[in-house]
């Protein structure tokens, strides 16, 4: 199949935020691996066409970031509105981008991200099977990453909703994202296909296993540091978990953000864990042969999300077969059986974090055995080998609904068989 996808953001520019971007950059090789041809259209800082690992990247700046005389129209815009503006430049020029390369030689499928609206002009590709894959549902994802509720947050939100309505096919990694979208936007019929993972397989460099953790129990976070993810809850019972277990330690791992107070997360959690600061240690983001060693030899790995979307870190944590504590309420009873393949809590909610660690931490050797090795053959069955021919299936379902196209070669018209 010729596969097209487009995304704000690809393993291939420097700018990725990290999660969308390495699950596309790992499946779209994943796809052109198995004999597909694989087209990426995504949002860059230069215009040009390159390959990656076999897959086709089409990158493209987005209309007026060209330093062409209109550019002018940016510094015109208001900076109420500035940032729902740039995803619609950004839609716009990524829609013109994929149609010149459809009429050259014709897609199969087009699967858009969610994630920026990106797909926003895909609802006139009517001949064509087009799927949104749904990383999020934005209004509750910036809620519980507490972002102010402004003009412009809303008209973002506003915009992937037009965009996720105005596509046929829908498809969804968890259930719980599937309904909270099917709820809210009133769609019905959203697919669930669980995300492939990839166990990245690499040269460990125990540098910061070394030197923070060898020798010692810990506890892991690992993570960009968010309200979202729950890690200044994590930090505020830090004091009294390490009071009750005085070999205890306590290590995070991962870039900063906004604490509850509006300061920087990785100063909120040195404050409030002042008490116990010299079991504490914070590293910033780490390449995976780094992070690997202190993932493989965690005591725990705690994953306390408000709401999450079956992310790579606890995928990463039960494939090492690691004792994953996350929460209840998203996406993680989808891959944890509560007691047998790891331990849930409910979200935002001290006491019940603090139970779940505990639980972790007491477990016996055979339980903790038993129980990562259930976490292992859990995340078995999401390993490209499995998931990826599911996916393929699903395209192939969805091709079969539209007349197959052709390029006539003397016009370079398209023709329906």
């Amino acid at each position: 199949m010729r596969l097209a996808f487009i995304t704000p953001e690809y393993v291939t520019e420097e700018s990725y935020s990290g999660g969308l971007a390495n699950y596309l950059g790992r499946t779209t090789v994943a796809l052109a691996q198995a004999g597909h041809d694989v087209q990426v259209f995504t949002k860059s800082h230069v215009n040009e066409t390159i390959d990656y690992q076999g897959v086709t990247v089409h990158r493209t700046v987005p209309l007026w970031d060209l330093k062409m005389r209109i550019d002018r129209i940016d510094r015109l815009t208001p900076r109420a509105i500035y940032s729902p503006y740039q995803d619609l430049k950004a839609a716009w020029s990524l829609w013109r981008r994929w149609k010149r390369s459809d009429a050259a030689t014709p897609f199969d499928v087009v699967q858009v991200a969610n994630v920026l609206a990106v797909g926003l002009f895909f609802r006139f590709a009517k001949y064509i099977p087009v799927v949104t894959r749904l990383s999020s549902y934005r209004p509750a994802w910036d809620a519980a990453a507490g972002i102010p509720m402004t003009l412009s947050v809303r008209l973002r939100w506003w915009m992937e909703k037009l965009a996720i309505r105005g596509t046929r096919h829908i498809y969804s990694p968890t259930d719980y994202v599937a309904r909270l979208t099917s709820e809210n936007y009133r769609i019905q019929n959203i697919k669930v296909i669980e995300t492939p993972f990839f166990h990245e397989e690499c040269v460990a460099d125990t540098t910061d296993y070394d030197r923070y953790g060898r020798g010692r129990r810990y506890l892991l976070f690992f993570g960009r540091m968010t309200q979202m993810k729950g890690v200044h809850l994590l930090a505020e019972i830090l004091p009294g978990l390490l009071g009750e277990y005085p070999a205890l330690h306590a290590v995070f791992v991962g870039g900063d953000a906004v604490a509850p107070d509006g300061g920087q997360m990785s100063e909120y959690i040195r404050r409030v864990t002042v008490s116990c600061s010299d079991r504490i240690s914070l590293l910033p983001s780490v390449r995976h042969d780094r992070l690997y060693p202190l993932v493989r030899n965690a005591a725990v790995v705690a994953i306390p999300s408000v709401i999450d979307n079956m992310p790579n870190t606890c995928l990463e944590a039960m494939a090492l077969g690691r004792i994953v504590v996350a929460t209840t309420g998203s996406c993680f009873e989808q891959l944890i059986e509560d007691g047998k393949s790891g331990i849930l809590t409910t979200p935002n909610d001290a006491q019940s974090l603090l139970s779940g660690l505990r639980q972790a931490l007491q477990l016996g050797e055979s339980a903790t055995i038993d129980m990562g090795t259930a976490a292992i053959a859990r995340i078995s069955q999401l390993s490209p080998e499995n998931a990826i021919p599911r996916l393929v299936e699903y395209y192939e379902q969805l091709r079969q609904e539209y007349p197959a196209r052709t390029t006539t070669a003397a016009s370079g018209t398209l023709e329906y068989a």
